[in-house]
């Protein structure tokens, strides 16, 4: 078991990656924490992608999940699952931190 104690500034976007598992050598986990004050974009400008599939759980703050088709917005409690590839972007509506997951299977 391993216990990571958080510290959060709610003035300054905060992403740390907390670990990677590999599992049976193929499957890669990548996980972590972010936060993110009020009015930031993250990208600031674009979209972002990854080559894995990003599960992010919201604990708190509220955000609008952009992608090429339209605008959704989540807040606390909810799980926003996002293929692998997709193009995307957040907004922060209210300060709030993620609990993140990115799950990569390598390719043959």
């Amino acid at each position: 078991m391993q216990i990571i104690p958080m510290q959060w500034d709610d003035a300054v976007v905060q992403i740390e990656n907390l670990g990677e598992t590999v599992s049976s050598g193929r499957v890669t986990t990548t996980y972590g924490m972010a936060a993110f004050p009020v009015g930031v974009r993250h990208p600031a400008e674009g979209y972002s992608a990854h080559a894995g599939t990003e599960i992010s759980f919201i604990l708190d703050g509220e955000f609008d999940v952009e992608t090429p088709e339209g605008t959704t917005r989540v807040g606390r409690d909810s799980l926003v699952v996002i293929p692998a590839g997709e193009p995307h972007a957040t907004l922060t509506l209210s300060a709030g931190r993620v609990a993140y997951f990115l799950v990569a299977e390598e390719q043959e």
